[in-house]
């Protein structure tokens, strides 16, 4: 992990340390991967009032797309039908109580081809791993391009350029909503740091259960 370029927090810095030295050095292994991957897969689900147990599709999502590929709406795409099986952009006009409502269903590609360029320019790169995932959730909560699905596939987007950035995945759970509601407001007005804290305070949760984890004596 590269701390001086992802400006991580005390708190985190400190925590990836003590994940490296229970480690002996090592970088976490699979087990602590498919761990965090489960837990966030949970949250998602719990957030979507969804069930929590079956967790495999937005597991099958995340493997998708490659963790280096570019965030893409083609991207966007794989992840909405490996999460919900569904395939396509929304055709009928949506709501949204209280603010600017989703973009008008002809005019979804032509905004996330934006969003696409936003996300993949040099600018994007400078913006730490938790900025950069609150751009990304709150741009495609904001387009809403499919019928269902677009907050799991919102959080996919976020976990997935931050774990490019060099973070480590963002955990959100049900009890998160009160404050994601409130930080996805603020982004909608371009104030993206409640959504960009929220997100850097969920991969230190990542972190947290991976320390766990690893202290967890062997039989």
């Amino acid at each position: 992990m590269n701390e001086v370029r992802l400006r991580l927090a005390a708190s985190a810095a400190s925590k990836e340390r003590r994940l490296s030295a229970v480690l002996g050095g090592r970088p976490p292994g699979a087990a602590l991967d498919q761990a965090v991957r489960a837990a966030q897969a949970e949250g998602s689900l719990s957030l979507a009032g969804l069930p929590p147990g079956d967790v495999a599709p937005l597991l099958r999502a995340i493997a998708a797309v490659p963790p280096t590929a570019p965030l893409t709406a083609g991207a966007l795409e794989t992840w909405h039908r490996a999460s919900t099986g569904a395939r396509g952009f929304r055709t009928t006009e949506a709501e949204r109580a209280g603010t600017a409502p989703p973009a008008p269903p002809e005019f979804i590609a032509s905004r996330l081809a934006i969003f696409e360029q936003w996300m993949n320019a040099p600018s994007a790169a400078e913006l730490t791993a938790s900025q950069q995932g609150a751009l990304a959730l709150a741009r495609v909560v904001e387009v809403r391009p499919f019928d269902d699905g677009n907050g799991r596939v919102s959080r996919l987007a976020a976990s997935h350029v931050m774990v490019k950035a060099g973070a480590r995945p963002p955990i959100l759970t049900a009890a998160d909503a009160p404050r994601l509601m409130q930080a996805l407001q603020a982004a909608f007005q371009l104030h993206t740091e409640p959504l960009a804290a929220l997100l850097e305070e969920g991969a230190e949760r990542a972190l947290d259960l991976m320390i766990r984890e690893a202290e967890r004596p062997t039989a």
